[in-house]
């Protein structure tokens, strides 16, 4: 757990604010979270998140994206 923490700590001198990452969940990512098929890890700008991608068909492994969060989108 201290490895995980320290990691994701790490990883936010690392990500800009609002970007992240597309993983594909395999291995002990997929026993530990069987629903997610695909996670984006990115920083919220006071720590890192996952949220689930399952949908997005669009991105691949590995590929940079840029998270809006739903309070600062206008319809």
């Amino acid at each position: 757990m201290f490895c995980a923490l320290s990691f994701s700590a790490a990883l936010g001198f690392v990500i800009p604010e609002g970007k992240g990452i597309l993983i594909d969940v395999k291995g002990d990512m997929a026993t530990l979270h069987p629903t997610a098929q695909k996670v984006i890890v990115y920083n919220n700008g006071k720590m890192m998140e996952i949220i689930d991608a399952s949908d997005r068909t669009d991105l691949k492994e590995g590929e940079w994206v840029i998270v809006i969060p739903s309070d600062n989108i206008s319809n």
